[in-house]
């Protein structure tokens, strides 16, 4: 079969495959109508969307859209020589959802009704070093000064949403027993938990008994990146 007759829905299923098989999160991302992806890899043989459609998928699949007179392959020199392609560098990222709530590092924020934010990437080879997989994961913003030097105010964090098995002296995103968000350092002591900062001026909090039990994880703390915030006012706390 030429490239000509390749159907158009067998190389939107071929590339979906290679992004991991999440149709209705890509559809979401940018913006697509539900299953508009899905319905041009249900097409039967001889039926096929429109060109504007076509280019929308394309897109949004990290393909290349193009129609018109044939033209030469951009490869250099060295890529003639050898015969190897450059791979598509976005193959070498995956996605991690965000929010727009944040972790408070001192007191609460409610994380009701939180938003999606766009999405941050990260290099596949890292995640998979440390045993990462994205679509278990999440990104969220830190608030406040109780866990510096760790976190700072502005800070993004990545949690691991598999590891919500406390372990004693690790560092959590939490729902806390009024339903508000935080990252602290959790203790596990006799039918009660410990949330501990960092910054010494923050007294360390007891959740005992049944308010220990409502105590949500989200996620063990596995990354952070810090905000360099120039404008010189301090944080709040």
């Amino acid at each position: 079969m030429s490239d000509d007759d390749f159907p158009f829905s067998e190389l939107v299923s071929a590339r979906v495959s290679e992004l991991g098989g999440k149709v209705s999160a890509i559809e979401k991302r940018f913006d697509l109508k539900p299953d508009a992806i899905r319905n041009v890899m249900r097409t039967p043989k001889g039926a096929g969307p429109t060109l504007s459609r076509a280019k929308e998928i394309c897109e949004a699949l990290g393909l290349e859209f193009y129609i018109g007179r044939p033209r030469d392959l951009a490869a250099t020199a060295d890529e003639q020589s050898t015969g190897k392609v450059k791979p598509d560098l976005l193959d070498d990222f995956a996605f991690v959802e965000r929010f727009d709530v944040s972790l408070s590092a001192g007191h609460g924020e409610n994380g009701d009704n939180a938003r999606p934010l766009a999405p941050v990437s990260f290099r596949r080879d890292w995640l998979s070093e440390r045993g990462l997989v994205a679509e278990k994961c999440v990104v969220c913003s830190v608030r406040g000064t109780s866990m510096e030097p760790l976190l700072f105010d502005g800070d993004l964090v990545l949690l691991d949403r598999r590891r919500s098995d406390l372990r004693s002296g690790q560092v959590y995103g939490v729902v806390d027993v009024e339903g508000d968000v935080r990252i602290k350092r959790i203790e596990q002591v006799e039918n009660g938990l410990l949330l501990r900062s960092e910054n010494s001026e923050w007294p360390t909090e007891l959740r005992h008994g049944e308010d220990a039990n409502r105590v949500h994880v989200i996620g063990s703390l596995v990354w952070s990146g810090h905000n360099h915030d120039m404008s010189g006012r301090k944080a709040s706390r």
